[in-house]
């Protein structure tokens, strides 16, 4: 393969993800994706806790200095029923 899994392994973990209707590819994906948006790898990844520590704080310290204005409680409601109902008319069956 030349990839440096082994191929056993790397059957095995296909067959799994196949149960799930994912393949191998489609776990990278999310994984990387994952990884380039949090700047870390996921929590469930971290064996060092003082590392998630590092991150978390990171994280916390990123969300106080944001500076966007709050977003009202109502409007952000309002907004995702919208979006909910949109979605509901479009699933139901025409007749």
């Amino acid at each position: 393969m030349g990839d440096g899994i082994d191929p056993e392994l790397k059957e095995r973990a296909t067959a799994v993800l196949d149960k799930m209707g994912l393949t191998v590819s489609d776990v990278v994906r999310i994984l990387l994706t994952r990884i380039a948006n949090e700047g870390a790898l996921p929590f469930g990844f971290v064996t060092d806790p003082d590392a998630h520590d590092a991150w978390f704080k990171r994280k916390v310290l990123e969300a106080l200095e944001d500076t966007r204005p709050a977003i009202p409680d109502e409007d952000v409601e309002s907004h995702f029923a919208a979006r909910r109902a949109a979605a509901r008319k479009r699933s139901s069956p025409k007749g």
